[in-house]
Order: structure tokens, then sequence, then C-alpha cells
């Protein structure tokens, strides 16, 4: 989960109240996007945490001491360490209702600001002089990125994010409410319209009002008679906010693991447990969800491991008994020859040596000296007949440990792109129904995450959808597409299936790029620097007969060879 207003709101004033008029005393880089500030103040340490990972941009206090981490000192850490050793903690402000910190310093250099945008994926840091001009920036912005963008580069002066034009808390009332529930779609949940329509409130939040103001986090906009309830419920927290009386929170699932963390009590999780201050909450969070991601993940990359080494043997086998059959002739032949000699084969005999067989070259035939010239002869006659059908049936089982083959690459790539434990459990669920992996103990079935696919807007406009796993690939590609929309797949490596819909008119060539960049960086080469990406029409599109869900075979596709660009999921 991401920061929203209410968490950066408490944090901030937990900053306040203990590192104002603290010295940086030393600054560590963690990763290229992580940063650790010693702040001393007499007679204590601290250690801040700022982190700009898109999938967890995080910022909070810790205990310990920050450790180096690996890799070579980016521009930032290098522009950090000019301006800020030494410099004074002044004041931290918040833009009202953003998710944005400003630390304001003071040191030899002069004045500088340190800039935390805790914006999801689009999330920075950036050091400013005094004048707003941009001294370092921990996330460049991608070259061609789309006109109008704000671009944050050195020498550059800075610029906030735009404004979202939505309706401010203080203005959420009965009419503006009831204005905002009458556009809705009926069936639209309570929760998902909160954020679309007020500032400040993240999809957390939104869930919390709901559920304290109807019982259920998951009503829909139609189910809502009457406004005064989601009034209160809303007006309370934001009071929350204005007096910053906070009660750190952290919610933990049924197996005991962080579900998520909040500056107020999260009434429609179950299990929630108080921290003594937010930062212990965060920090929680954020280490046992790394750590839990990653023990999730071993066995199941065990799995994989061990299914792939089954099916190498498998078909190790199949060859060599395509080997040895390769001829099933020379079986019959050998057969019909021991009939022929039989009365010349003596009672134990090894051999039979004859010179008609095929060219009439002396032929060496061996002998079972325990049976008789007829069950001799019924042997090579058997091995003729399984010779006939493994002729048809060795290929098929290598075509179905080829695709078996391809399906275990899929799900290991689809392990690789799961940001949440329920993408883990997709993947162990989709392991375990082919018969690879056996849990431990039998977790709650997860709901189909097959519907759940990312629903991005190309630089022009285009819709664009991309599925993270084969069931969302195998849904998004036979359930949703139109036999006329464009498909896209990274060529010859697994990955996730991407549509272009045209039910509204053919996208601009700069949105099929783009959704091909997209589809390389969701695929195994998202690290190359160039990746070739098949263009076809769904309708060109197949399933494999007998293969599992995702695998497809396509024609008529042009190729694009474009660079791998991450999507701004926001």
């Amino acid at each position: 989960m991401n920061f929203d207003t209410f968490s950066t709101t408490a944090m901030a004033a937990e900053l306040r109240a203990t590192l104002l008029q603290g010295r940086v005393q030393q600054i560590t880089q963690i990763n290229s996007l992580s940063f650790g500030f010693e702040i001393y103040i007499h007679p204590t340490r601290h250690y801040l945490i700022v982190s700009t990972e898109p999938q967890a941009p995080r910022l909070y206090l810790t205990e310990r001491k920050v450790r180096r981490g690996v890799g070579n000192d980016t521009p930032l850490l290098l522009v950090l360490r000019k301006y800020m050793r030494g410099a004074i903690l002044r004041a931290i402000e918040q833009p009202p209702y953003e998710r944005i910190l400003q630390l304001h310093f003071e040191s030899h250099a002069g004045s500088t600001t340190v800039v935390v945008e805790l914006l999801g994926t689009r999330s920075n840091i950036v050091l400013l002089e005094a004048d707003q001009t941009i001294l370092g920036v921990a996330r460049l912005p991608k070259p061609g990125g789309r006109p109008g963008r704000r671009e944050l580069l050195p020498g550059h002066f800075y610029q906030p994010p735009p404004s979202q034009h939505k309706l401010m808390p203080a203005e959420l009332t009965e009419y503006t409410l009831r204005q905002e529930l009458n556009e809705a779609s009926p069936k639209l949940r309570l929760a998902r319209l909160l954020p679309q329509a007020i500032t400040g409130v993240s999809p957390l939040l939104a869930r919390e009002i709901t559920y304290r103001a109807t019982g259920n986090s998951t009503t829909d906009v139609e189910q809502v008679k009457t406004l005064e309830p989601v009034l209160t419920a809303f007006h309370a927290l934001f009071d929350q906010l204005r007096q910053e009386t906070w009660q750190p929170t952290l919610a933990l699932d049924e197996e005991g693991q962080p579900q998520a963390f909040a500056p107020y009590p999260l009434r429609h999780l179950a299990h929630n447990q108080t921290t003594a201050t937010f930062s212990e909450a965060v920090e929680t969070f954020f280490a046992e969800t790394t750590r839990g991601y990653a023990a999730a993940r071993a066995p199941l990359l065990e799995a994989l491991a061990q299914a792939r080494q089954r099916l190498a043997r498998r078909r190790d086998r199949l060859t060599e008994d395509a080997a040895a059959l390769a001829n099933p002739i020379a079986f019959k032949e050998k057969g019909e020859a021991i009939l022929a000699y039989a009365h010349e084969i003596q009672p134990g005999q090894a051999n039979l040596t004859i010179d008609w067989i095929s060219d009439g070259s002396p032929t060496e035939i061996k002998l079972d000296p325990t049976l008789s010239p007829a069950d001799n002869a019924q042997q090579y006659f058997s091995r003729y007949r399984k010779a006939q059908r493994a002729a048809t049936e060795i290929p098929a089982q290598l075509n179905k440990i080829s695709l078996e083959e391809s399906y275990l690459e899929q799900l290991e790539q689809d392990l690789t792109m799961a940001e949440s434990r329920p993408e883990i459990d997709t993947v162990a669920e989709a392991l375990a129904e082919a018969g690879y992996y056996r849990p431990k103990r039998k977790r709650k079935r997860q709901k189909s995450t097959s519907r759940h696919f990312l629903r991005l807007s190309a630089p022009n406009g285009a819709p664009v959808w991309v599925g993270k796993n084969a069931l969302q690939n195998a849904h998004l590609t036979f359930n949703r597409a139109g036999p006329d929309d464009l498909w896209l797949h990274a060529r010859a490596v697994p990955g996730s299936h991407v549509i272009i819909p045209t039910a509204e008119g053919l996208p601009a060539e700069a949105d099929v790029l783009w959704a091909a960049a997209v589809a390389a960086y969701y695929s195994r080469a998202r690290h190359d620097t160039s990746v070739e990406v098949d263009v076809t029409l769904k309708k060109h599109v197949r399933a494999i007969k007998g293969a599992a869900p995702g695998l497809v075979t396509y024609r008529q596709e042009s190729t694009l060879r474009v660079v791998p660009q991450e999507p701004d999921l926001n």
C-alpha cells in the first residue's frame, strides 16, 4: 500500500516533534531510490528512512543505524552530501492534503529543501536551492515523455504536481455529496467514488468511511439511502487530521501478517494492533511485508525448479525411447527372421546371424536364451508395435512437455511481477491446480484476480489493458477483447497480453508504440535494452488446445522493436 494524505500528515507531525533543529550527521544510500539520514539532537541520533521505490514509497524513523546498500553512488547522493552534511532541519511543511513533505534545511551552503513526493509510482526525492532551482533528483524523467508533463531535471525550476481538480474536504456537504452520487453509476462502490471525487481521500480511507457509515466497506452508491452517516464518518476522520489526534494502527490478517497501516483505527479490518509511534507501524508493515513476500515466493520458486527438473527428465527418457525405437520395420524383420530360422536355433542360443534382412548384409539378432524361438519372435513383434505407437505418441508427449515448460516460464514471470499477496497466491493456486505444488497448509481460496488487470491510458488517450498473470491474460484475450482489437505480446518470451480496444477508433501510432513498450516491460525481457513485440488483431490469436490458460498461437503479426517502459500506474 502507499502513503496517503493522512499517513503523510501524521508522519510530518511525528518528524516535527522529533527532528526539528537536528543536525544532519550522515547520509547513506540504501539503494538508488532509498536514503537514510542520520540526524543528531543532543543526546540522541535519529535515523530517517526516505524511499521512493515505485511499489513501496515510504518515509519513517527507525532506531537501527542505516547500512549502506550495494551499488554505485548516485548523483543525488553526491549532491545531498555536498549540501546537506551538517545542515540544520528548520521546518517541515506539507501542502494541504498532498502526499508531499518539504524538509527545509540551513547549512554553510545556504538554505536548501528536500522535497519528498510520496505519489505511488511517481514518487520522487528532489533537492532544491532557496530559489527553487533543482539541484538533484532521485528519479529522472524518461526521454520522450508525455508532452506537457513536468520535467524534474537539475538546473530547472521545480514545478509541484498539478492540481487534482477535486472537491476539497471542507466542500463536502449534503448538497455536493448528493451531486456526486447522482452523477455516479448506481453499481459503483462508494469506496471507489470518494477517492475520485474528493482531495485527500485514499482507497483505504474511503473503505473506512464507508464501513463506519454503512457497516460494510463494499456498499454500492445505490445502497446509500441517507447521507448523514457518510458525512458524519467523513468529517469525524478529517477532524482527527486537523486536530492531529493520531492513533497509530497496524491491521493484521488472519495469519498475523501486516495488512495495512493508518494513523486511525481501521474498523473495517478485523485485527487491529496499536503501536507506540506511527513510524513503528510503517516500519513493521514494510519490513514484514517484504519478508513475508520473500517467504511466500520461496516455496513457489522451489516448486517451479523441481517441476522443470521433472519435465527435463521426462524429456530425456522420451528422447532416448525415440532413438531406440526409431526403426520399427527392423523389429518386424527380426521377428520374422527368428520364425524363419527357428529350426536352426538351439536351446540356450543367445545370437542368430543371418544375411537376408534389408540390404542383404550379415545381421546379428540377439536372443533371450531362456525363451523359445516363438517367444523371442513375439518380443520383437511387441517392440515393433510399440515403436509404431511411439512414432505418434512420443512427439505428442514432447509437445505436451514443451507446453508445460512454457506455462512454468509464464508462472515464474507472474511470480516476478506479483506485487501483493493475492497475486502471489494466484500463482500458488495455478501451480497447485497443475499438480506441481502442494501447500503445507490450505489457505483460504482467493477471489479470482482475472478481472483485476491493469487499465492504462496511452499518451494520446488510447485505453490499454495489461494482464499481469496467466489468468488475466486468458481473461483479457478471450473474454474482454473484441475481434478487431489490437493484441500485443513480447516475442518469444513469457509476459503479459496487452490489448488496445479499437471500438472508438484505431489508436495513434505513438500509442501503439507506447503499448508495445509496456508489453516489453511486463515480460521476462524487461531489463533488456531492446525488445521485439508482436502486434496482431485479436481474431488472429488462438488458445492452444489442451494447454494451460494464457498459452496461445497467433498469425499475421507485425513486429516492433521497442525499449521497455514502466507505465505510470497513477
